[in-house]
């Protein structure tokens, strides 16, 4: 659990710290007002990047020379963990008084999926965000799969220098490790694909509408001919890749293909495709759950405005009786599917302020 926030020199907000409890976190507030600053000062934290911008620097307060964030975590065997970030150009992240070497021993502590306007043209936008989203969840999930990918990453990056200035044997040299250590991460993509159709179809019951994706298909694409090994298929494109410069085959062109009755799920209607990636980062946070006893934190961006009545009060139904921190926002209070004692603690947010209400 996200037990504290702390932000400065984040967009509208004014400086300030955060005590979040368990549960729903509702976050209400006219637009404008910085309530999803403050999801986005939670989502930096956790991933070291917005989920808004790909430029920290456009996150700077105007007139601020840089900006923090920071929090509390609780640890699953008791204790907490203070995480923080920094950035004035250079992004530095920190955890527990010392500054890390890259984000990824910060984001290991706060496991979090955001939910927003964006997220829902996951299906009809390129790989890219579909590929962040399943390493997301290997990376939380799989043991050793952060320190594999990083070690293919590093292989990946020093063989395609090599093409770009025409050093052949030098590329050649980053083969052994690019095929080795791309082979491990694309069984372990491969592994949890399986297991997160299902439990995305367990999300989709859990939220209230499994009968609308009936039929779900969720399969990994794996980056090269599904027929050949990685080794193999790197050997057949390996003329063309010194030709053009870089790799075009691997685990960098993954991607997954989802489908609802045996058609792409781009075809779906609009609101069957939200409903999909809801139960997806559903899915996403009960395999978290199962895999590592860990709950994730949930950060849902006006899913009011973007979800029709039903789909939310099923989802809000669906998330009250999980033992997952949810951060939700909305510009008025009542939203569907959430009330009495289960609604959670309630922040008033204003001209950058966040103010808890007063307990009932």
């Amino acid at each position: 659990m996200l037990k504290s926030l702390w932000w400065q020199g984040v967009r509208n907000l004014g400086e300030q710290t955060l005590a979040l409890g368990p549960g729903i976190n509702r976050l209400i507030g006219p637009n404008g007002a910085g309530k999803t600053s403050v999801l986005e000062a939670a989502h930096i934290l956790a991933a070291g990047r917005s989920f808004r911008t790909q430029h920290l620097r456009r996150v700077l307060q105007s007139g601020a020379e840089q900006l923090w964030v920071g929090g509390v975590v609780n640890r699953p065997a008791g204790g907490i963990h203070r995480l923080g970030l920094a950035w004035d150009g250079t992004r530095r992240s920190r955890l527990d008084g010392r500054w890390m070497e890259g984000h990824a021993a910060v984001a290991e502590w706060l496991p979090v999926r955001t939910l927003h306007a964006g997220s829902f043209e996951l299906l009809t936008g390129g790989p890219e965000e579909r590929r962040r989203l399943l390493d997301w969840g290997c990376f939380h999930a799989i043991p050793g799969y952060r320190l594999n990918w990083q070690r293919w990453k590093r292989a990946h990056d020093q063989r395609n220098a090599a093409l770009r200035v025409g050093d052949w044997a030098g590329a050649r040299e980053f083969e052994r490790p690019w095929v080795a250590f791309g082979a491990e991460i694309s069984e372990a993509r491969a592994r949890y694909v399986e297991a997160w159709a299902s439990a995305t179809t367990a999300a989709a019951a859990q939220f209230g509408f499994g009968e609308r994706l009936e039929g779900l298909g969720l399969k990994v694409r794996m980056g090269w001919d599904r027929g050949r090994q990685l080794e193999e298929a790197l050997d057949r494109s390996r003329e063309s890749d010194e030709e053009r410069g870089f790799s075009q085959v691997g685990p960098q062109r993954a991607d997954i293909d989802l489908r609802l009755g045996g058609r792409p799920a781009a075809e779906a209607s609009r609101g069957e495709q939200k409903r999909l990636v809801t139960a997806l980062v559903g899915g996403q946070a009960r395999m978290l759950e199962a895999e590592t006893g860990r709950s994730p934190v949930l950060l849902l961006d006006d899913v009011v405005s973007e979800l029709d009545r039903e789909a939310v009060e099923g989802l809000m139904a669906g998330l009250r009786g999980s033992h997952w921190q949810i951060l939700v926002t909305a510009v008025e209070d009542g939203i569907p599917g959430l009330g009495g004692e289960d609604s959670g603690q309630l922040f008033h947010v204003k001209h950058g302020h966040v103010t808890p209400a007063p307990a009932a």
